[in-house]
């Protein structure tokens, strides 16, 4: 009877190691599942000022369970039909047990383009899980954006910089942005943007008939206080990636609505 006892006793505390050895197996595999997640949002390639988003063709070849010389292979039939374009695509090369071999960098434009053409035994899972990652990489980056430049202008604010080599800076970023939209006479938005900051001084002016009310509009108005609120819209414009075109009529929509402000404070 002692014997037997010390046997279902010893059989009781293996039971009990299992249950819980398999109980926390259980609570592993939902972390596991969050970390692959998080590894192919990591594996996305982030480029310069503008934040191109861009995934090697060895991730596409894992995730839609392709041979990579096959995806290759693919993605170089889209270039020469010219399904993808230079701007696209960059091929690369890297190292594996010391051998370079060639693979390509797709843009966020260029994968969903070259999308529907790979293929592979887990096409539809991969394409998923890709498209997620690109969504969930990109609202990450425009929140960025936005707390980035809404930090800039609250410093800016504090410390009086000034304004004038903010709106600078803003103009010249703007003036790349849309070149890589495809704009060819970008430059002239210097002399442009640089009329419309004037157009809420000559509304404003008129309004004040009396000294005291010319020295309260150039106080309301000052010519920082204005650059700074173009600088503003060109600068939110990009980090929501509008189209430089919106983004040029959003600044000259904002200094309308300033001068209309500032000019009915004068007007009573």
């Amino acid at each position: 009877m002692g014997r037997l006892g010390t046997t279902t006793a010893a059989n009781h505390g293996s039971e009990d190691k299992k249950q819980r050895s398999h109980s926390n197996s259980k609570q592993i595999a939902p972390k596991t599942a969050a970390t692959a997640k998080t590894s192919l949002i990591t594996n996305l390639i982030i480029h310069g000022g503008n934040n191109q988003i861009c995934v090697d063709s060895r991730v596409i070849a894992k995730e839609f369970g392709r041979r990579h010389d096959n995806v290759l292979q693919t993605l170089r039939g889209l270039i020469d039909r010219g399904t993808l374009s230079p701007l696209e695509f960059k091929e690369r090369k890297y190292t594996k047990l010391g051998q370079e071999y060639p693979c390509f960098e797709i843009s966020e434009e260029g994968f969903f383009i070259a999308m529907p053409f790979i293929g592979g035994m887990k096409s539809e899972e991969g394409q998923v899980r890709l498209v997620n990652a690109f969504f969930t990489q990109r609202r990450l980056i425009d929140r960025q954006s936005k707390e980035k430049a809404q930090l800039a202008y609250q410093v800016a604010r504090l410390s009086g910089k000034d304004m004038r080599g903010i709106l600078t800076d803003a103009i010249q970023e703007f003036v790349v942005y849309a070149e890589t939209q495809g704009s060819s006479n970008a430059d002239r938005y210097y002399s442009c943007i640089t009329k419309l900051i004037q157009k809420p001084i000559d509304i404003i002016a008129p309004q004040a008939t009396e000294a005291r009310e010319l020295m309260t509009a150039i106080q309301l108005s000052t010519l920082s206080t204005i650059e700074l609120t173009a600088a503003q819209a060109l600068t939110e414009g990009m980090a929501a990636n509008l189209h430089y075109k919106d983004i040029y009529q959003a600044v000259k929509q904002a200094l309308e609505a300033f001068a209309v402000d500032k000019a009915k404070v004068l007007g009573g």
